[in-house]
């Protein structure tokens, strides 16, 4: 089966739930001759609510080694395989082919049927399925939660606003609900209701370490690092090996110009038991920050064949590289990496909507536009800066303190373009988000790249 479709099936069995809540269709909910079997596959859905996936996945493994056979356990273990797994994957994946759905509840079927149409390569048919299920019950949490996941995933944002607050109030106990609604908001902008959501899930679930790792990312956004500091502390206090909360404290840290603090937190992350993959991205991540900080461009570029810069496209080490060959007026190297940028693009439909195509534009937009500002090409980089602007939103802390990035080199391209009434009109709207970073700014002389030190 093709790489894609993997992923494809992974975003499909992400539920994410607990099975102790009402839900519709009643009766048997999950079938298995193992009530073993049945409540490892309830602790592993318990623990993806948390967002707790090394749980998850160590229960969905004892599900599966207590019923082999166990359907519903061998679809929603798939995304925690890993890409070169293939014999398990296709050996889980036959079970769920060979399932007889006549002998399944309705809700399993529905993520079966889905499953099966996305691995034949039918989305449409997929699609379709969960409107035909979400037609019949309405009301059952787990269809709902998918409905809003594909709203989210194509940036339907008030259609997946008003889906996870239909969630929440008809299961309160889903308090995913509550983090994605942050989230919604926060990538819109509205902060003040993002702090009010994330904080109501952090009253809800005082005792998960997610909430509060979610109010962090906020903070990070609007320029409050030591409220986010502390919040990713006690998340990290609550779930010492927690990833996401150290991924998190090295940006903080990168922030505010502290490379040793950075170095720490990946120690730290690395002490937890925090997978290898996860420390190595940090650990990337910081190195890239301290290089930059520093101005050392030519060790950056010298570093582009490295496994940071190689093994994460189009990630952070990939544009600090471009960005140090535009410094340097290497243009080869800046275009080529442009290139790659592009083709890996083309891989996407062109007018998508998910988060990662938005994302992967935005990045090729900006890595133009700061090349052409230092060619000193302003009025192209501009409308390269302003396209970069329109793809990246605040929908998580790293491409939010991004988004806030390019806007700041984008005032400095209409300063050095002398249109000073629009660039402090810009300045404007990013001290309404984050006014640590304008005051930043201001202090350096309004100078986010250097054009004039070229």
């Amino acid at each position: 089966m093709k790489h894609w479709m993997w992923l494809a099936l992974a975003a499909v069995v992400m539920v994410a739930a607990g099975v102790t809540l009402v839900a519709l269709p009643r009766g048997q909910e999950w079938t298995t001759s193992s009530p073993e079997a049945l409540a490892e596959l309830e602790a592993a859905m318990d623990a993806e609510m948390k967002l707790y996936s090394e749980d998850a996945e160590g229960s969905f493994n004892r599900a599966l080694e207590l019923d082999p056979d166990f359907v519903i356990a061998n679809l929603f273990s798939l995304r925690y395989l890993p890409h070169d797994d293939q014999e398990t994957k296709e050996a889980r994946w036959a079970k769920v082919e060979e399932a007889d759905t006549t002998l399944l509840t309705p809700r399993e079927r529905f993520f079966v049927e889905r499953a099966r149409a996305y691995h034949e390569e039918r989305p449409d048919d997929a699609v379709a399925i969960l409107d035909e299920y979400a037609a019949r019950y309405p009301n059952d949490p787990y269809i709902l939660f998918q409905r809003a996941e594909r709203a989210w995933g194509l940036s339907r944002l008030e259609e997946a606003e008003r889906l996870y607050q239909r969630l929440a109030e008809i299961s309160p106990n889903w308090v995913i609900a509550y983090n994605m609604l942050g989230y919604i908001n926060m990538g819109r902008g509205r902060f003040a209701e993002a702090e009010e959501y994330f904080k109501s899930y952090r009253f809800i679930a005082p005792d998960q370490a997610n909430p509060f790792d979610s109010l962090g990312e906020l903070f990070i956004t609007i320029g409050r690092y030591d409220e986010a500091e502390e919040m990713l502390e006690q998340a990290l206090d609550i779930r010492p090996d927690f990833w996401a909360s150290y991924a998190h404290l090295v940006l903080v840290m990168g922030l505010n110009g502290d490379p040793d603090g950075a170095r720490g937190i990946v120690e730290r992350a690395k002490e937890a038991g925090v997978p290898e993959g996860r420390v190595m991205a940090m650990d990337c991540r910081q190195r890239y920050m301290a290089l930059r900080s520093a101005e050392r461009w030519q060790e950056i570029l010298d570093q582009a064949e490295s496994e940071c810069a190689t093994e994460w496209r189009v990630g952070f080490a990939t544009l600090t590289t471009h960005f140090a060959a535009s410094r340097l007026g290497d243009w080869e190297s800046a275009l080529a990496l442009e290139v790659e940028t592009g083709n890996i693009l083309a891989t996407f439909e062109q007018d998508s909507k998910s988060m990662e195509a938005m994302t992967l534009r935005g990045a090729f937009a900006h890595m133009q536009g700061v090349r052409l500002a230092f060619q000193g090409e302003y009025a192209d980089a501009e409308k390269k800066l302003r396209a970069a602007d329109e793809e990246l939103t605040y929908g998580e802390a790293a491409t939010g303190t991004y988004k806030l990035y390019n806007r700041m080199i984008l005032a400095e391209v209409l300063l050095a373009d002398g249109k000073d009434a629009e660039a402090h009109g810009l300045l404007t709207k990013v001290r309404g988000v984050n006014p640590v970073m304008v005051a930043e700014f201001e202090d350096s002389g309004l100078k986010a790249i250097g054009l004039d030190r070229v």
